[in-house]
């Protein structure tokens, strides 16, 4: 009986063995799979945290790369041939900055400006920024050169719209200002009806600096030049990034150089008719005397003012050396000026361009 008690308590034992064992070895499998899930959540989790911080980069990169191109261009009635160049060579150097510098995506927009101040008529006209270059041309060529009223435009309003109505994106931002008359207000030009617009300008210039936008002037005649370099000293003052560039266009005009020999009377002794020439020639450095008119068939003896030049008697010069000159302007085709504004536009505004990019 004894020895069957015991047996019975050994098969009990037994299976509370067994029970405990099969427990814990399920414990630990439950335990193996539960930690093997969390090891799958956690590699998953940095996985995604991986591909989440590539995106953060890719996207700081891509910002890092974006360049927003804006033309600021007087619209006023002397502008014409500048406006057609900024149609004409938009495609031209989009196509060139693309082949330089593919890692930046570019957009380009337009603001024509003219001058509301004095004629309430003028308005501005905007081309927001977008990198759809092949519509450009269309739409600057619906842009007519109009208006101006006295010779100051307004920069101010100009540079409003600047701050007020371009979406600029994040990255570089450069503003190419083309104008042939200056900025109103009593900094900017020597004379003006509304002197205190100088005051609001410069504060939409402090808006420029404070918004990292590098500005390149352009300067096209004389008249403009006093505003672009107050324009460019209050504007490093403030931080900003300020060149100015000549755009002389005069200076490649064709002229006709023609002089004549005289006598110690006064006689023609020797025609001699110079081939046409680039240069600068307002009383040129060659001592030939400038004038407009047309080259004359021919002369007669007694003339002592062919073309507007001063008479021999006039001349210091001419009497020096026995020789009489004149420099004659001649009247180039609108095609080949326009040829010529168009290639200085481009080459102006990628020189530019390439001193921020490079």
């Amino acid at each position: 009986m004894c020895k069957r008690n015991l047996l019975i308590k050994l098969i009990i034992i037994f299976l509370i063995l067994s029970s405990i064992i099969c427990k814990e070895e399920s414990a630990k499998k439950e335990n193996n799979e539960e930690n093997s899930k969390m090891q799958d959540s956690s590699e998953q989790t940095r996985a995604q945290n991986i591909n989440n911080i590539n995106k953060i980069l890719n996207d700081n990169t891509k910002e890092e790369k974006v360049f927003d191109l804006l033309f600021l261009i007087d619209a006023t009635g002397s502008m014409d041939n500048y406006i057609q160049a900024a149609k004409d060579e938009t495609e031209s150097i989009s196509k060139e900055l693309r082949q330089l510098y593919p890692e930046y995506h570019f957009k380009y927009g337009y603001i024509f400006y003219r001058d509301p101040i004095d004629y309430h008529s003028d308005i501005h006209q905007i081309i927001d920024l977008t990198d759809q270059v092949n519509d450009l041309p269309e739409q600057i060529g619906k842009i007519i050169a109009t208006g101006g009223g006295d010779l100051p435009e307004d920069w101010a309003g100009a540079y409003k719209l600047v701050n007020e109505k371009i979406n600029w994106r994040n990255g570089l931002r450069v503003i190419i200002h083309l104008a042939d008359a200056g900025a109103h207000g009593k900094e900017f030009t020597s004379y003006d009806k509304y002197p205190l617009e100088g005051e609001k300008l410069k504060t939409e210039l402090l808006k420029c600096s404070k918004n990292n936008i590098n500005i390149f002037g352009f300067v096209i005649t004389e008249d403009s030049r006093n505003s672009f370099e107050q324009c460019q000293s209050y504007y490093k003052s403030k931080g900003g990034s300020y060149e100015i560039y000549d755009f002389e266009i005069d200076k490649k005009y064709q002229y006709y150089h023609h002089y004549r020999k005289f006598s110690d009377k006064g006689k023609i002794s020797e025609d001699i008719p110079k081939t046409p020439e680039y240069h600068s020639c307002s009383r040129c450095s060659k001592g030939y005397f400038y004038s407009t008119e047309e080259i004359p068939e021919y002369f007669y003896e007694s003339d002592k003012a062919i073309g507007g030049v001063p008479t021999i008697e006039e001349s210091e010069f001419a009497l020096n050396i026995g020789k009489r000159g004149s420099c004659y302007r001649t009247a180039n085709p609108v095609e080949e000026r326009q040829k010529i504004i168009n290639t200085e536009f481009k080459e102006k505004v990628l020189t530019s361009l390439k001193t921020i990019l490079h």
